[in-house]
């Protein structure tokens, strides 16, 4: 194998992903057959109908990476009637037949072949993104860090894992879904990432929880990368477009030239002083919906791009976009919505310029509208999620803002202000697009940019209860975003004097932190609010004021004009790199591994007890609880946070309630009740009543409740907070206890 060949930085990639996992509790063997599960039944079959698609190869790592896409979209719809029948493993069927389909077809078996040296990326494309793929895994050890397999670190995990863990288990077990730690609520929820667990789980005999944590994500990362340069190539024309591109989508971050940093959970999670949707942050793993809907979305999108360059003309495409939403729309909810904006852009620009509809893009539509209303009205039940109308409310969560206590008395100027920093953010991520000029009327890029606006737009004009998911949508939009200012950059820039235009934003921004020294500007009796937004400005208005300097020089010229645009690239990197300095600082302070440092929210003994509960009852069986608060709640605060999903998550089995935030209704009574979904009180009083009853005043009355009423088989008590009654052995057989947790049969 020739030195050149892409297989060395793909195979380097591979090994130290393996010693990685390695080092944090994943044996060697689980590597290889998750792995050997991904490639035979998921990029393997997916790459052949890429390839089908069309009608050969786009180039290699192209056809693996967006075919890893298509995989996982067909591995859930297959998972899907195999799990409803009861036979969850018949799933891999499909891509078994798939693999013979293209093996005994003759027409089909030129599929297996790649169109030789002229699909061959260039060696300088590949070590690129296998460095970017290096660097992704090297951050994901900030998430390993903070999750691993004993106690006291799997007690103290990011509050959302639990409920990761316990949508797996249900998609596991079920598929008549409900909520599985509320049996009283349905899902309406975008739950196929958890269906791809699943689905992984039966074929490969790993545990859900070393899926979620560790294995799951890392193809998607990996395949994303790869996608994001495919549409970078497809856009820009050229392989260094595709590079650059993905550079840009991870790494091209909000200008951040404050010496000072930020609020501890916003530097932890990855957030930048000002919101621009980077990817590199934690909700690559603490939101793995996220990250399977953006791997999912692009090869939508590069067929989309395919048709509109093309007029529609080839069949097999319009077949694909007709299917390939179906994907999609269950990954994540975010996706279709923007594109569909995306789309309403390109025909009122289309109208307007040339005074027709453009028919690609309204059959486009079409196909887009229709998957959206399927997706509301049977997948998520018409139910918002929590997120509405609320102009600037994801201003009051800005990092800077939260930092200096800017936004604890959220007036409408102070929120103005950072939305004026975000914006000259976004302005210097992706201002090279402008350089298409003219071109930037084209369908294509009105597409790209039409993303961007509909993210833009969310994330100013509407709010999450949650919090931060209203910026999903930006998110989404960043890798299209970066193919759209690389090409524009790339046709302004000619010339070595760009390096020097780079370096230049750099340096400003590292002299802007020297000068603005370490401390934080807090808004208190020695600084009035005045000053702080002095403080918040100043570094920006210099950015700002070279910048138009630069473009006020250039009378005109492009090539200024690009090398202005270059210069507010390099004022990004810094934050990157900052980024990247504290993961390292963080594990030499702290610790690279087994870490219990965050929020207490599962009970000792929650593991053992469910993993013991999960091996000596039915997945139908139905458990009961007596605790319904996590602690990460109830550390001196009065409301008790209803975000308690262990005992599910770790039993995979249905509670009948355990809590009941992140559902539907939990947001619908958030506005009925006045508090935040996390603290609603519960809308069934007579189910919470009967069961904590059992608990409180066990019985023959009450257990015979639970038991026949409700059907409950088991009982799971945690003891150190609020015990149960001594008497509860009396009605109830006591079979296993770890920790605080103990585990009763119902008889």
């Amino acid at each position: 194998m020739s030195w050149r060949s892409g297989w060395w930085p793909a195979g380097l990639v591979f090994v130290a992903t393996g010693a990685v996992l390695h080092a944090y509790g994943v044996s060697l063997p689980a590597y290889l057959t998750f792995a050997a599960y991904v490639g035979l039944a998921v990029t393997l079959p997916g790459m052949l109908l890429w390839r089908l698609i069309h009608r050969g190869s786009r180039g290699l790592g192209e056809d693996l990476a967006v075919g890893t896409a298509v995989g996982y979209g067909v591995e859930v719809l297959a998972y899907v009637p195999a799990r409803a029948l009861g036979v969850p493993l018949a799933a891999l069927l499909v891509p078994a037949g798939v693999l013979g389909t293209f093996a005994g077809i003759k027409r089909l078996r030129r599929y297996w072949r790649g169109n030789g040296p002229a699909g061959r990326a260039p060696v300088a494309h590949s070590w690129t993104l296998a460095v970017i793929a290096l660097v992704l895994l090297f951050w994901s050890t900030l998430y390993y860090r903070h999750h691993g397999f004993g106690w006291p670190s799997y007690g103290k995990p990011d509050i959302d894992l639990p409920f990761h863990l316990a949508l797996v288990g249900e998609l596991k077990h079920h598929m008549d879904l409900v909520t599985p730690w509320v049996t009283s609520e349905p899902i309406y929820y975008h739950w196929f990432a958890y269906a791809d667990m699943a689905a992984a789980s039966w074929a490969t005999g790993s545990e859900p929880y070393v899926l979620v944590t560790r294995l799951s994500m890392l193809p998607v990362i990996f395949a994303l990368v790869v996608a994001v340069a495919a549409v970078g190539r497809r856009v820009g024309g050229s392989w260094t477009a595709g590079a650059v591109t993905a550079l840009a989508a991870f790494f091209a971050l909000s200008p951040d030239p404050y010496g000072w940093v930020q609020d501890l959970f916003y530097r932890d999670y990855g957030f930048n002083a000002t919101d621009d949707g980077s990817n590199i942050r934690l909700t690559l793993w603490t939101s793995p919906t996220q990250t399977f809907g953006a791997l999912l979305f692009v090869p939508l999108m590069l067929v989309l791009l395919d048709l509109l360059r093309e007029h529609g003309a080839d069949r097999r495409r319009r077949l694909a976009f007709l299917l390939l939403p179906a994907a999609v729309m269950g990954a994540k909810a975010s996706f279709l919505p923007t594109l569909f904006c995306g789309l309403l852009l390109v025909l009122a620009v289309h109208l307007l310029v040339h005074r027709r509809i453009h028919r690609v893009a309204a059959a486009a539509l079409a196909v887009v509208l229709g998957w959206l209303i399927f997706a509301q009205l049977v997948l998520f039940g018409g139910e918002s999620q929590g997120l509405g109308l609320g102009p600037l409310d994801a201003l009051r969560r800005n990092p800077a803002g939260v930092t200096t206590h800017y936004t604890e008395d959220p007036r409408s100027y102070r929120l103005i202000v950072l939305l004026a920093l975000t914006a000259l953010g976004w302005l210097a991520i992706w201002g090279g697009a402008l350089g298409l000029r003219r071109r930037l009327l084209g369908p294509d890029a009105v597409l790209l940019l039409g993303l961007g606006l509909a993210g833009f737009s969310i994330l100013v004009l509407f709010g999450h209860s949650g919090g931060q998911a209203e910026g999903f949508f930006l998110q989404g939009a960043r890798p299209y975003l970066a193919a759209l200012a690389t090409w524009g950059l790339l046709s302004l820039v000619t010339s070595a004097r760009a390096l020097y235009a780079f370096g230049a934003g750099v340096g400003l921004v590292y002299a802007l932190r020297l000068l603005d020294g370490s401390t934080v500007p807090v808004i208190g009796p020695e600084r009035r609010a005045a000053a702080v937004t002095v403080d918040l400005v100043w570094p920006w208005a210099v950015i700002g004021v070279l910048a138009v300097a630069g473009l006020l020089a250039a009378r005109r010229r492009p090539a200024v004009y690009g090398l202005v645009a270059v210069f507010l690239l390099g004022c990004t990197a810094p934050t990157a790199v900052r980024q990247l300095t504290y993961a390292v600082q963080d594990g030499r302070e702290n610790g690279w591994s087994e870490r219990a440092d965050l929020w207490p929210i599962v009970t000792q003994g929650t593991l053992e007890a469910g993993r013991w509960l999960r091996e000596h009852s039915s997945p139908n069986d139905l458990v009961a609880t007596n605790m319904h608060c996590a602690y990460e709640g109830r550390r001196g605060r009065s409301a008790c946070d209803r975000r308690h999903f262990g005992i599910a998550a770790y039993s995979e089995r249905r509670v009948l309630v355990e809590s009941w935030a992140y559902t539907a209704e939990a947001h619908d009574q958030e506005a009925i009740q006045g508090v935040p979904q996390e603290h609603t009180a519960y809308w069934n009083p007579r189910i919470l009543a009967d069961n904590d009853a059992a608990f409180a005043n066990p019985s023959r009355d009450t257990i015979g409740v639970l038991r026949d009423r409700y059907h409950v088989r088991w009982l799971f008590t945690e003891d150190d907070i609020m015990p149960p009654s001594p008497e509860l052995s009396r009605y109830a057989t006591l079979t296993f206890r770890s920790g605080a947790c103990a585990v009763y049969r119902l008889d």
